[in-house]
């Protein structure tokens, strides 16, 4: 054995030192708030192999204090409204890019939502979801169908949300009809006042129509709906554009202040309209969800025995409309990319020839 003082170091044994050390390590991690899991004391006094230095618990700390502030960023995160009520159905892969400018949003939209691809497929797919049981079916016959959401959206609450599925066989409209000429007969300007003999005033204000994707105001100002109801009309942003082959057109209300009101003239508030076309077999199907302040002083349950009547008469018109210029030779035939497809009205109704637009 040797002798005691040779073990000993300024009146304290190195046994003692090292476990100051240790003690003064492991007060260290867990007086940092950040650090309270046993694994990251372990391996930190796994890693300094003896003594550790002071720089090599900072670094650790400092690390682990970075990892946390990101972890408490993504925790407290504040999600808007049309995030959480669209949660399942934003899907990731789709364009996110905010569309309508700043001022083109009404002040009951504004902090509500981004308008994006995104937002407006997200919208339709979640209200036409067969596990969405927030719609009760009111109209079931063929070729419409349509169901109504009696407690509003996530934009406002106080008005029902009406969904509808139109479907148009294909044997009744031209050989070779696409989706993006139904959908010029119902949105455009040119092809709607054609056919449309509700429209007192149909529109572009601001921005244009041209270009595979469509950003413009519109004013509607329509004719009185029935006997002793004033005039109507809107002034409303629009967005057009394809997404997976499918045609989607979103349309809702700017400010009031945004364009001037004709005298004796009601103008309404459309908070939501989404108006989609795709082909399924052999079928066109339109789908639709709106929601809108018609500043109608009726029962809404009068409103609605007219919406089937008033839908079928909309649709049929593009399809009647889509119909007569064919048979007068004005119909323009183009591909779902906008280029217009030369068309001889023979017997066969074949397309002989594309040109790029």
């Amino acid at each position: 054995m040797g002798c005691l003082c040779c073990l000993k170091k300024g009146n304290k044994t190195i046994s003692e030192d090292q476990k100051k050390i240790d003690n003064d390590l492991t007060q260290k991690l867990c007086d940092s708030s950040n650090i309270n899991r046993e694994s990251d004391i372990k391996n930190s006094i796994k890693e300094s192999q003896g003594t550790p230095s002071i720089e090599n618990i900072k670094e650790k700390i400092d690390e682990t204090n970075t990892d946390n502030e990101v972890i408490k960023i993504e925790e407290t995160k504040t999600l808007m409204p049309y995030e959480i009520y669209l949660k399942d159905f934003l899907d990731e892969k789709i364009d996110n890019t905010e569309v309508f400018e700043k001022k083109w949003y009404n002040d009951l939209e504004k902090d509500k939502i981004i308008y994006s691809k995104r937002s407006i497929i997200a919208m339709l797919n979640k209200a036409f979801d067969p596990n969405n049981k927030d719609y009760k079916e009111t109209h079931t016959k063929h070729p419409l169908f349509i169901s109504i959401k009696s407690n509003g959206s996530f934009i406002s609450d106080q008005f029902q949300v009406t969904k509808s599925i139109y479907i148009v066989n294909k044997n009744e409209v031209p050989k070779n009809t696409t989706i993006k000429m139904l959908a010029r007969y119902m949105v455009n300007v040119k092809e709607r006042n054609s056919w449309d003999t509700q429209l007192k005033s149909y529109k572009i204000i601001e921005g244009s129509e041209e270009g595979k994707e469509v950003k413009c105001i519109i004013h509607n100002w329509t004719k009185s709906p029935i006997f002793l109801v004033s005039e109507r009309d809107i002034v409303e942003k629009r967005y057009d554009f394809f997404h997976d082959g499918a045609f989607y057109n979103y349309e809702s209300s700017v400010n009031d202040d945004y364009y001037h009101l004709e005298e004796d003239v009601v103008r309404i508030t459309d908070i939501i309209c989404i108006q989609e076309i795709h082909e399924e077999n052999d079928n066109f199907i339109f789908r639709n969800i709106t929601q809108m302040d018609a500043k109608v002083s009726l029962p809404q349950a009068i409103i609605n025995t007219t919406l089937s009547s008033k839908l079928t008469n909309f649709y049929k018109g593009i399809v009647d409309a889509v119909n007569k210029d064919f048979n007068e030779g004005k119909l323009i035939f183009e591909d779902n990319d906008g280029n217009i497809i030369e068309n001889n009205t023979n017997e066969d109704n074949n397309i002989i020839n594309v040109k790029e637009q």
